[in-house]
């Protein structure tokens, strides 16, 4: 069989893996391709962890053991029982089988040097930034073998090494010698490919075995049916098909803002601001879009909202545009708490000890995380513009993503003042984009960016922030949008939805109000899932949204799903992890909501999480202002406008559940459904 590639789409790392696949073919034991089979794959998708792909991984399979020889020899270093370092000596094995991680670097010589603990440290030119490669390297082959041992009664051992593609041998004084790290391979290494997966691999095994074996026998998996199922590719995480739903969003995407919105760019703040469902994400995301690819700019969207991250994540896969990288450009999706904490902790913020500790209680991460950002701003302050970018760089720590060109905020609104700060420090104010969701703060007194700017709604040349107020209902077919302008008429205290324009290009929409649980509605069950299969390849289940209250879980449901095609959107873990398939089914939290759309939402007792949100809502966390000492009006109104988030998801179609109909919230949907009743069904 030989060697096999998993693509022949041209790709830098393709090349770095033909260039190896090349001179290990000059090698006696790659020559007859009949005694082996090595399958090549190509960014190999590893999940949705700090790394999602792997620059090649390779995995190979001889018919049988073959016999390799390593000279000078391998060191095998083991403790033995009395706590002695002692090392042996290998310098033949014979290898069934193996399975390696690969790190590609294209920097040339001058572009690299080694720490004082020989980690390999990589420069990105146009950042200023050394990178600890080492580091990431242990990363990305950490996740690796995580990922891929999931689920299997035997994990296999998994080595690998670092590629330095653009480097030779001869470039390196001590490239022989014992403290040239055998994880890091140059271009013209042949042989030393195998040597190095071969140390780590034998690393993992027991002294007595290496011992006792002459030859020792090596490789990831022992098991042939098991190497087989690595080789065939069954592990490597799939993406669900995008639907023509899908398509349509990223066609908005894709489409050029207007001139007069991308002239602001790197000039001044820039602020998108609107009621939920006005498309104020997707201004952001053709902004980015259009950077990455005219200016080859790396963008960086921040957001708390693990479930859009995803979704967003899974979008950038859709449309093949990059991660953030030193000189192609690509766009990042990351959380805001990830950022920051990773910021604080390379800077020293946050100890080891503070991590430990949250470690083994949950409820100690805001003490630490909130301390630690007080600290932070309290020594920014004390810096210039380039002070603070020296004192980035001087830790090989940071993910790049910390020197983007550009950066999205998500729900600007609900910032912390502390991230903010930080945020403006780092980026400065005129690379910097929000969306700011009006009616939608959920930390009480909203967030104000760039307090010190002119701001100004005009195309002013002389302003520091210039505030873009969007209007029309993009998301929503237009019976929706009157359903929520009827729906905040008879709720809220203040007039923010009496702006919101209905979308007249995208007619219909339906709202269902239902008694009870919808599973138990086997009739509109099945009317529903003959409307989504009618409009297959238009709209996938992936596309449908279940919203539930909070402390309910899906399981608490009794849906009769297939688990194995239900997105947790709930579990703290597993909301972090993509959709492997168009057929699964997304579940949230009311909490999580924002920013999210759905072809059909699915308003789980909406009623309860009304209750919810009267009962144990706070206005303003961050000034600690109790929401028990609000008064019945200002309770009432504060939960009415979280019931707005919920309802401004859907596209097409919402249906909400009530648990009693007599409800404060059952009665007010009762006398909107008095006046659209020839788009709401009311289901008793």
């Amino acid at each position: 069989m030989g060697f096999i590639f998993s693509t022949d789409e041209s790709s830098d790392e393709l090349v770095a893996a033909t260039n190896i696949v090349r001179q290990l073919k000059n090698i006696e034991q790659f020559q007859n391709e009949n005694d082996f089979i090595c399958k090549v794959l190509i960014e190999a998708n590893v999940g949705n962890r700090k790394t999602k792909t792997s620059d090649i991984v390779m995995v190979c399979s001889f018919k049988k053991p073959m016999r390799f020889e390593f000279k000078p020899a391998l060191v095998y270093s083991h403790i033995n029982d009395k706590n002695q370092d002692l090392d042996l000596k290998v310098s033949t094995l014979q290898i069934e089988n193996f399975i390696a991680c690969i790190e590609v670097k294209f920097q040339g010589d001058d572009k690299i040097r080694f720490s004082e603990t020989n980690s390999l440290e990589v420069l990105y030119p146009k950042q200023g930034y050394w990178s600890d490669a080492s580091k990431q390297h242990q990363n990305q082959l950490h996740n690796t073998r995580r990922y891929i041992s999931r689920d299997r009664s035997k994990p296999p051992l998994v080595g690998g090494f670092i590629y330095l593609h653009n480097i030779k041998k001869n470039q390196f004084e001590n490239s022989q010698k014992r403290d040239f790290p055998i994880n890091l391979r140059c271009n013209d290494h042949g042989m030393g490919f195998i040597e190095s997966i071969a140390h780590q691999i034998i690393q993992f095994k027991k002294a007595s075995y290496i011992g006792r074996s002459a030859p020792p026998i090596i490789g990831s998996c022992f098991n042939k049916d098991e190497i087989d199922y690595y080789i065939e590719s069954n592990w490597v995480q799939t993406n669900p098909r995008p639907s023509k739903f899908d398509m349509a969003r990223m066609n908005a995407i894709v489409k050029n803002v207007e001139e007069w919105h991308y002239d602001d760019l790197s000039k001044r703040m820039i602020e998108y601001r609107g009621l939920g469902g006005t498309g104020k994400t997707i201004k952001l995301l053709q902004i980015a879009h259009q950077t990455y690819l005219e200016e080859q700019k790396n963008v960086l969207f921040l957001t708390y909202n693990w479930a859009l991250i995803i979704g967003l994540k899974l979008t950038m896969v859709h449309m093949s545009i990059p991660h953030a990288s030193s000189d192609r450009g690509g766009i990042d999706v990351d959380s805001c708490s990830s950022f920051f904490w990773g910021i604080l902790k390379n800077l020293g913020y946050i100890s080891k000890e503070d991590s430990d500790r949250i470690d083994g209680d949950l409820n100690l991460y805001d003490e630490i995380y909130k301390k630690a950002l007080t600290e932070c701003v309290k020594d920014l302050k004390k810096l210039d513009e380039i002070e603070i970018k020296e004192l980035l760089r001087e830790s090989t720590n940071h993910n790049l993503k910390v020197f983007s060109d550009i950066v999205l905020v998500d729900e600007g609104q609900d910032w912390m003042p502390e991230e903010q700060f930080i945020l403006e420090s780092i980026f400065q104010t005129k690379n910097i984009l929000i969306a700011y969701g009006k009616g939608q703060e959920t930390r009480g007194n909203p967030t104000i960016w760039g307090k010190h700017l002119t701001s100004s709604h005009h195309q002013n040349k002389d302003c520091d922030k210039r505030v873009h107020t969007l209007h029309k209902a993009m998301r929503m077919r237009g019976n929706l949008g009157s359903f929520i302008k009827t729906f905040a008429d008879l709720t809220l205290t203040d007039e923010m939805y009496k702006r919101l324009e209905p979308n007249t290009e995208a007619l219909e929409g339906e709202v269902i109000i239902i008694e009870g649980d919808y599973f138990d509605q086997k009739d509109l069950r099945n009317e529903l899932s003959k409307k989504v299969e009618e409009e297959a390849g238009d709209v996938f289940t992936l596309d449908l949204l279940h919203i539930v209250p909070p402390k309910m879980s899906v399981s608490d449901f009794d849906h009769g799903l297939n688990e194995s095609l239900i997105w947790d959107g709930i579990d703290r873990e597993k909301r972090k992890e993509i959709p492997t398939s168009e057929n699964m089914l997304r579940w949230i939290n009311y909490r999580s909501c924002r920013g999210l759309e759905g072809w059909i939402t699915f308003n789980h007792y909406l009623d309860d999480y009304w209750e919810y949100e009267f009962n144990t809502q706070k206005i303003d966390i961050a000034q600690g202002s109790l929401f028990e000492n609000a008064t019945e009006e200002q309770k009432r109104n504060e939960a009415f406008r979280w019931i707005l988030i919920a309802l401004t998801r859907p596209i097409d179609s919402t249906i909400i559940t009530l648990r009693d109909k007599d409800s404060e919230l059952g009665r007010v949907l009762q006398d909107v459904y008095k006046k659209h009743p020839s788009f709401i069904r009311w289901i008793d």
